[in-house]
């Protein structure tokens, strides 16, 4: 089925000037212009934002929580403030961290913090765990006193919330999401938001944050915080993953891009994970850099907002 796996090993070499960093803000259907534009204009200010700390600092890691800490405050985006809200009204967020030496970070189901990409780190960098949830979460919060946000709530997201539970009311939507009637599903934009990045010292560095799913039941973990599914790093290279999470986890789509890598350039092996994806009908987008400094970028869904920057030249957006 997967002719691909057959294909021999491309030896690639390795750039000069290796500084580049590369984000996304979400795959689906943008329902307006206006949404487009939003979209458009968030990444560029997140990857220009990201490229200028990667300058000063020479560190993928400080340029990834730069970029996705950048969208996380835009509440255009389905991250920090602009969350989607699940179905008691609340905001629980998804966050994860890794770099190419196979440290990794993430958090589940965090409350009221506006930067979940920086608890991520901390669980990364301060704990031998990889994710952390519920009670424990929280205690880790409280002890590492981080500042709590009680304004992470927007109104687009609010009205979102109760359009979505006037539908179960009125039977179109079942309390656990699924749809009742047979028609063709609603073309929605996920605005998860993600980056990856790597320095001149070759360190590859992926991050992603996300509110999750709308609606979602209480506890719902998604694709964002589990290594392998919606983040992902190795010394092959490093991917960030957003669309319809649950089918991202099967798929294990990250880990598939940075399989792939081992042997094919980033674009190359994003194409041919998303070639996958869409044999299993999964929404999705990728981003990912390779450890010779190459770009993957790619979608099966109709559209989806991305930037980049690669060795100073001026920001490329769409």
């Amino acid at each position: 089925m997967f002719s691909f796996l057959l294909r021999p090993i491309i030896h690639l070499e390795r750039g000069v000037g290796m500084k580049t960093i590369i984000v996304h803000g979400g795959t689906g259907s943008f329902k307006s212009d206006k949404d487009f534009d939003e979209h458009r204009r968030g990444v560029e200010e997140a990857v220009i934002h990201g490229y200028s700390t990667l300058e000063e600092r020479n560190s993928s890691e400080e340029a990834v929580i730069a970029a996705v800490s950048k969208m996380e405050e835009n509440p255009t985006f389905n991250c920090g403030r602009g969350s989607v809200l699940n179905y008691n009204g609340q905001i629980e967020m998804d966050a994860a961290i890794m770099d190419n030496n196979l440290n990794a970070g993430a958090v589940s189901g965090l409350k009221r913090v506006l930067h979940p990409i920086e608890v991520a780190r901390a669980v990364m960098e301060q704990t031998d765990h990889v994710l952390l949830a519920g009670a424990e979460l929280e205690e880790f919060v409280k002890v590492l006193e981080f500042p709590r946000d009680e304004t992470l709530v927007v109104p687009h997201r609010f009205n979102q919330w109760k359009a979505e539970l006037e539908r179960i009311e009125r039977g179109e939507k079942t309390r656990f999401g699924k749809s009742i009637s047979l028609a063709r599903k609603a073309q929605e934009y996920h605005s998860t938001c993600g980056a990856v990045a790597i320095d001149d010292h070759g360190r590859l560095v992926a991050g992603t944050s996300t509110g999750g799913m709308s609606m979602k039941s209480f506890g719902r973990v998604g694709d964002t915080p589990i290594i392998g599914a919606g983040t992902y790093a190795d010394s092959f290279g490093a991917v960030s993953a957003t669309g319809h999470g649950e089918k991202i986890m099967k798929l294990t789509l990250s880990r598939l891009v940075a399989f792939f890598m081992e042997q094919y350039p980033a674009q190359k092996s994003v194409d041919i994970a998303l070639e996958r994806a869409r044999y299993f009908d999964c929404e999705c987008g990728l981003i990912a850099i390779d450890r010779y400094g190459n770009i993957g970028i790619g979608h099966t869904s109709k559209d989806m907002s991305w930037a980049f920057i690669k060795d100073g030249h001026p920001p490329v957006v769409f």
